[in-house]
């Protein structure tokens, strides 16, 4: 499987890059060989109190995983995936809402300038979505969509293999797609997203929301260790309040995928992130999707699967993949 770390017998004769991917609550950095081989990678904290200590937890990770010796190849190039807005073309961080990034960063000139190599950056989704044409389920095909449900909720589109962007490279913020527009106000503002309801943040948050008025939850056992595959296992055990998380998050789901195989006709969906480790809710989407898409959609639907990339470096292999981005 891609992602994995570990050293080839030809490390030193390959091509590698350094991938930095930016989250909202750490940095991974690490060596990627060219054909998405994880030779090499270290985990950093991310302080996001401002947008100068966000910028300096991303040059404290570069500094520290950069000057610790290494005796693979020396890197050709520095690849950075990041929340929010980004103008790939300028290499300039635009603007970011879970990170305060309020005021544009050059941060690829930035980086260059400290290290002295070229460096490419991305929104982490579209990069993560450049990971799977490459070494992932979509190598198979020239028209799918990539939907990452974790922390946050995002989506990559890809048509006749060309990355979709948007006039602003904004395409794909699949989360604040509005899915009942009573429901709980979003991180953007809007009310009735998809990411309350459906990402893995979001269900958490809703269950402590509504705790108190299920004192007998089993809910209550996991204290601040809740995660969204623990809210699906209690749901199949029957407690009340994990059952209506649950629900609520696959019917939105459920509902917004629908939407965007009817809008974007793909051959696949390709989904990722951390609430698709309940193996459970792929078989779910694909009932849904099959019963409520319409029939030409559903037929050119070949494949609804999770990523076969490692969950927690498909971020990285984003991120350093925009090295040899054409």
């Amino acid at each position: 499987m891609r992602g994995q770390t570990g050293r080839g017998k030809k490390m030193n004769e390959r091509p590698v890059a350094v991938g930095i991917d930016v989250g909202g609550t750490k940095i991974r950095a690490g060596y990627v060989a060219e054909d998405g081989e994880v030779l090499r990678t270290e985990q950093y904290p991310m302080d996001r109190s401002s947008q100068a200590a966000a910028l300096h937890s991303i040059y404290r990770a570069a500094d520290d995983f950069l000057q610790t010796p290494w005796d693979g190849t020396a890197p050709c190039g520095i690849g950075v995936g990041l929340v929010g807005q980004v103008d790939p073309g300028r290499g300039v961080w635009v603007q970011a809402i879970n990170i305060p990034i309020r005021e544009p960063v050059a941060l690829a000139a930035e980086l260059t300038r400290r290290y002295g190599l070229p460096a490419a950056m991305d929104n982490d989704v579209q990069a993560s979505t450049h990971a799977e044409r490459l070494y992932g389920a979509g190598k198979e095909f020239e028209h799918f969509i990539y939907i990452n449900v974790g922390t946050g909720i995002a989506m990559g589109i890809v048509a006749d293999g060309v990355l979709v962007r948007g006039a602003a490279n904004y395409a794909g913020e699949f989360g604040h797609m509005s899915v009942d527009p009573h429901g709980d106000v979003c991180i953007c503002g809007r009310r009735g997203c998809l990411e309350p309801i459906a990402s893995g943040g979001g269900m958490v948050e809703r269950a402590g929301a509504h705790l108190a008025s299920y004192p007998h939850s089993s809910l209550h056992a996991y204290a601040d260790r809740l995660q969204s595959q623990a809210i699906f296992e209690e749901a199949r055990r029957g407690d009340p309040l994990a059952a209506r998380l649950a629900q609520n998050a696959m019917e939105a789901l459920g509902s917004a995928v629908t939407n965007a195989v009817n809008l974007l006709n793909p051959q696949a969906v390709i989904v990722g992130g951390g609430v698709f480790r309940d193996m459970s809710l792929i078989e779910e989407l694909n009932d849904y999707i099959r019963r409520f898409s319409l029939p030409a959609a559903a037929q050119s639907l070949v494949r609804i699967e999770t990523s076969e990339l490692d969950i927690h470096m498909v971020g990285l292999l984003g991120a350093a993949s925009l090295v040899w981005r054409s």
